[in-house]
């Protein structure tokens, strides 16, 4: 008897009957792809965590993109029969796609990620298959401009005459020619969010298809200089000079740690992102810059975040909150004064005897805690692992 487990792309379709008898389990697979003569013969094998499922015919092909994807007339064009299109990412398609051609060259798709499509093909693409995350429609005669776009004279020099653009992020915290504006832009859609100064709202908000709709940051005062940056940061008392007066969209998390009291808005007058992390000293120095939608995470310490393993053992020289994403181990001399709480994603190790220490330290727990040297049990002699660990498999 045989396993099947921890596969991204599991693709069963052309399963042999007698394989398929000596398989019991099939565990942790993010997409399971069958047919139905694949589920007759897997009818008795136990399947457990299973992201999704699709039923394919065996002689469809799948094309599989682990990126993001930018589908266009020529891309579909070029397949000789319908297809199933597997996407982990993102799924752009162009205005000069229709509704024929995707019917016609495209059996099924799954997107793990979001979609940004035209009106007018929202409704077949849907039909289509699974959309596992955001979905943007924008104007059927506009041209979507992808990424997180900074309004500048620069952009709209390289534009044409009259544009209709579609933008799901667009940032306008810059002073830009009225007469260049004039030219080149006939309207404006924002899909997600408009961040803009607000000296130019009234300058820009008649090109801006349904503004008072539209989720908008306000910026309350032109800074310095603008910057957009697309990662989670960390702001001390050295990172923070770089800055000048300055707006600053993260998109991501801000872990802020200052121990010296800095004139915070000296340095960044204004800041929008997802979250802020930070010890309730340093929020008393910042919260007159955070935009009023920020998520504020107080902690006590210093943030340690683990995406890997690390092993704790003496004294912290200074009070810690830990955030696990990966293996947390505490040995037996671990000394847990200084540390504060944990928020635990990941597998946390303790020595036995400590382990209500640790529970009394975990301010959240999405994942697992054990004690020491305990060993998982044994799966019987007679069933064996037959795949494990695979990023796309086919049967």
């Amino acid at each position: 008897m045989s396993k099947i487990k921890n596969v991204g792309i599991l693709d069963v379709r052309d399963i042999k009957e007698v394989l398929a008898k000596d398989i019991t389990e099939i565990a942790n697979v993010g997409m399971f792809i069958e047919s139905d003569e694949s589920q007759i013969f897997l009818k008795n094998c136990e399947k457990v965590n299973i992201g999704s499922t699709i039923r394919i015919p065996k002689d469809i092909k799948v094309i599989t993109q682990n990126e993001n994807v930018i589908l266009d007339k020529d891309y579909l064009e070029g397949f000789l029969e319908p297809v199933v299109i597997l996407i982990n990412g993102s799924l752009i398609i162009k205005k000069d796609v229709d509704a024929k051609l995707i019917n016609e060259k495209i059996y099924a798709i799954v997107v793990n990620g979001e979609l940004v499509c035209t009106k007018k093909l929202a409704g077949v693409i849907q039909s289509k298959g699974t959309i596992n995350g955001g979905m943007f429609r924008y104007n059927n005669d506009y041209e979507f401009i992808d990424g997180n776009i900074n309004f500048t004279n620069r952009f709209l020099k390289g534009l044409k005459p009259n544009s209709k653009l579609a933008f799901k992020k667009l940032f306008i915290v810059e002073e830009v020619n009225k007469n260049l504006l004039e030219e080149k832009i006939a309207d404006i859609q924002v899909l997600d969010k408009l961040i803009i100064a607000s000296e130019y709202e009234k300058g820009i908000s008649e090109l801006i298809c349904d503004y008072y709709e539209v989720d908008k940051v306000i910026v309350p005062m032109m800074a310095k200089t603008a910057k957009y940056i697309d990662d989670n940061i960390h702001i001390d008392e050295s990172s923070i000079k770089k800055y000048d007066h300055s707006f600053i969209y993260v998109n991501g998390e801000v872990e802020i740690s200052l121990n010296e009291d800095i004139e915070f808005d000296q340095y960044i007058q204004y800041l929008i992102c997802d979250t802020v992390i930070c010890n309730e000293k340093t929020y008393n120095m910042i919260k007159d810059s955070l935009s009023e939608d920020v998520n504020v995470e107080i902690i006590n310490g210093r943030l340690l975040k683990n995406l890997g393993k690390i092993v704790l053992s003496g004294e912290l020289e200074e009070d810690v909150t830990i955030k696990n994403m990966g293996k947390l181990i505490f040995e037996e001399d671990f000394n847990y004064d200084k540390l504060k709480s944990i928020v635990n994603y990941g597998i946390i190790e303790v020595p036995e005897g400590k382990m209500d220490i640790v529970k009394i330290k975990l301010k959240q727990n999405y994942g697992k805690i054990k004690i020491a040297g305990e060993k998982q049990v044994e799966a019987s002699n007679d069933e064996k692992t037959l795949y494990e660990n695979v990023a796309e498999l086919k049967l």
